[in-house]
């Protein structure tokens, strides 16, 4: 990353706020036995990409700003309630989307990595470490 100055930009821009976030809550119920593979066999919109997730989604009315949005999704997730550890399945991972709403109603991606995605697809953003 790199941080470069901006020119003038609340002079001269448009600006908006977000009027609400939506978040998309992902989980990977851990497999056991033979069905080991993580990668989508046949036909598919994204061939190879990683397939079993589960996903729920929920559009938060009254968000201050993405911040609490993030630590919604993480801590619905860290207590249990994601779309497959909610029915008691043993989970071997999580993810969550966070989306903003901008003008004409459209959804901005803003935040998480979707994990059905290729890692190398442009309509994702880059995946961070557990931890950083």
């Amino acid at each position: 990353m790199e941080a470069r100055p901006a020119p003038d930009v609340y002079d001269n821009e448009l600006w908006e706020v977000a009027a609400a976030y939506r978040v998309t809550l992902w989980e990977q119920p851990a497999r056991t036995g033979r069905d080991t593979d993580e990668t989508r066999g046949g036909w598919g919109r994204f061939p190879g990409a990683p397939m079993g997730w589960e996903e729920m989604t929920f559009e938060l009315v009254g968000t201050q700003d993405v911040r609490e949005a993030i630590e919604w999704a993480e801590a619905i997730l860290a207590s249990q309630q994601g779309p497959a550890s909610r029915r008691g399945l043993p989970v071997q991972d999580r993810e969550y989307v966070i989306y903003a709403r901008g003008p004409d109603d459209r959804w901005l991606h803003v935040a998480g990595w979707i994990p059905v995605l290729p890692p190398e697809s442009r309509l994702n953003l880059r995946r961070l470490e557990k931890g950083s």
